[in-house]
């Protein structure tokens, strides 16, 4: 089809630069996912799993669950991180998901009812 119609490939450079190092506490990237992995018996199961990056240290946390995650899980393993790790950071930083926002509008996020109250 490239060739037939002269489509050009574009070829996007992905921009990155090394961030300044982070106050001990302050910042914690937290993303939910989900991948396949086989078990004991030879079948493939998918998981569903919450990882959790102290910046300062990169001290990790990471849960997994056997089931999709829904926002009151999601919310839970928040609570069990903070005891885990012993505080909450001054920081999180989330790509956007459906566990946690409805929509984004330049830069304004409208989180779910259900987070935004856990945020507040």
């Amino acid at each position: 089809m490239r060739v037939k119609h002269d489509i050009p490939k574009i070829i996007v450079v992905r921009q990155y630069q090394a961030v300044e190092e982070l106050p001990m506490g302050y910042q914690a990237p937290v993303d939910p996912g989900q991948t396949d992995l086989v078990n004991t018996a030879g079948k493939k199961v998918r998981v569903y799993g919450f990882g959790f990056v102290f910046s300062h240290s990169r001290y990790k946390y990471v849960e997994l669950d056997d089931k999709p995650l829904t926002t009151t899980r999601f919310i839970q393993m928040h609570y069990r991180v903070f005891e885990f790790m012993g505080g909450v950071p001054e920081e999180i930083v989330y790509d956007q998901d459906r566990l946690l926002a409805i929509s984004e509008n330049f830069g304004d996020v409208i989180y779910t009812a259900e987070f935004e109250k856990f945020r507040q």
